[in-house]
């Protein structure tokens, strides 16, 4: 198949519209000079100036690594983190750390380059957000997958949760978060607000008789000057004494987990013809004969890409995930689980309600078009409300010369930095 791109050298052009591209943002140049380079450093390091990264306190770095069709995961929660295969075997391990403006600490890898095969995936997941500095190239042909997952742990109760948070997700989200639903009065609990990044969190309605509020959704934030990953999506209120089994009156509907937070750095080229993602976590709908609200879907996270040539045909995707449908009201029909954040250029949908029962739906989580996540809409009578949708994260991008395939996807549009 012919390829064609779109080629902007040096930034100069904006390449809006499909390719999810914005103007350039002014950034302050960094003050004071560098300094000396350890002897342990290699020579190269001198000429390689990454935003907020000084190559020369790095040390040598960590051979090549390449890896074939199969599935890892990189945990970031110890040191630098460790990469491991799908038969727990260690691959590498960092013992890298940094600190980022305001004390957040960053896991680091520090490679002389790195290639995920198509085939591969690499799950990432932990504490902190994870940046990779390659010396050479990066090539990522399969997947990255920093996203938040929500999946069902008991199928007969309904009871979803967050199987895989991304790495870094959750932290330094003081009112980015969704907040929760509140408890049932009588019947029906309200639903949980969506998380947010760089775009709002949904609202979840007022919902029940008597009348309970839903959670408000997260605040947006400014574009980050550090590594940081989405907020979760509030849970909703508990069920309270109208509950019957398998439900109880704590019962609730958990909100999804945001995205996780990565950055790629390659001193020369970096090429994605696969995929990376950081996508926020779907909210779960309410548990069975539980007449709860669902909860907030989680927002996108931030993925960062920095080199001094970038080709891109891929996918690169931050988007927040839906929001938990509510559960019945006189039936025992559970709400149904919002979908994780879309790895298209559409929205994540919320989750619905069965015909058999008035329970609300969620709303729908951000798009490449809408940076928001979706309110949920009203309840329909005394079931529970639905959870918001959860706010859009961050696409970075920094290169002295940028190429992006037309079919490529770019969700939501990318913010442009300075070239490194």
């Amino acid at each position: 198949m012919r390829r064609v791109w779109i080629a902007l050298v040096a930034l100069a052009g904006g390449c809006r519209g499909i390719l999810g591209i914005e103007s350039p943002i002014d950034l302050p140049a960094d003050a004071g000079e560098p300094p000396a380079p350890p002897d342990t450093a290699p020579p190269s390091c001198r000429a390689w100036h990454p935003r907020a990264l000084d190559p020369c306190t790095l040390g040598v770095p960590l051979p090549a690594i390449e890896l074939t069709a199969g599935a890892y995961t990189y945990d970031t929660t110890t040191a630098g983190g460790k990469l491991f295969d799908d038969h727990g075997r260690t691959v590498v391990e960092s013992p890298l750390a940094i600190e980022q403006a305001g004390g957040a600490a960053v896991a680091v890898l520090s490679i002389d380059a790195l290639a995920i095969d198509a085939g591969a995936t690499l799950r990432v997941i932990g504490t902190k957000p994870l940046v990779i500095a390659a010396w050479s190239t990066i090539a990522i042909d399969g997947v990255v997958d920093a996203s938040s997952h929500l999946g069902v742990t008991d199928e007969a109760a309904h009871i979803a949760q967050n199987i895989q948070v991304g790495a870094g997700a959750n932290a330094a989200c003081t009112g980015a978060t969704g907040q929760h639903g509140a408890d049932a009065r009588g019947v029906g609990s309200g639903g949980g607000g969506g998380g947010a990044l760089q775009g709002l969190g949904g609202d979840a309605p007022a919902s029940g008789a008597p009348e309970v509020a839903g959670g408000a959704g997260g605040a947006a934030i400014a574009l980050p000057a550090i590594l940081v990953g989405g907020c979760g999506g509030g849970s909703s209120g508990a069920a309270g004494t109208t509950a019957t089994l398998p439900a109880t009156k704590s019962s609730v509907a958990q909100g999804g987990a945001g995205g996780g937070a990565i950055r790629l750095v390659a001193q020369t080229q970096l090429r994605v013809a696969g995929a990376i993602h950081a996508n926020g976590a779907g909210g779960a709908g309410g548990p069975t004969a539980s007449s709860c609200g669902g909860g907030g879907g989680g927002a996108g996270g931030d993925v960062e890409l920095e080199a001094a040539t970038i080709a891109i045909d891929g996918a690169v995707t931050a988007t927040g995930g839906g929001g938990g449908g509510g559960a019945g009201g006189s039936s025992r029909v559970p709400g149904h689980d919002g979908s994780d954040g879309a790895i298209g250029v559409d929205a994540a949908p919320g989750g619905t309600i069965a015909d058999d029962h008035c329970g609300a739906p969620g709303g729908a989580g951000s798009s490449r078009a809408m940076l928001a996540g979706a309110a949920a809409p009203p309840a329909a009578c005394t079931a529970g409300g639905g959870g918001g949708g959860g706010g859009a994260g961050f696409v970075i991008i920094a290169a002295g010369a940028l190429a992006v395939n037309q079919t490529a996807t770019i969700s939501p549009p990318a913010s442009i930095r300075p070239p490194p």
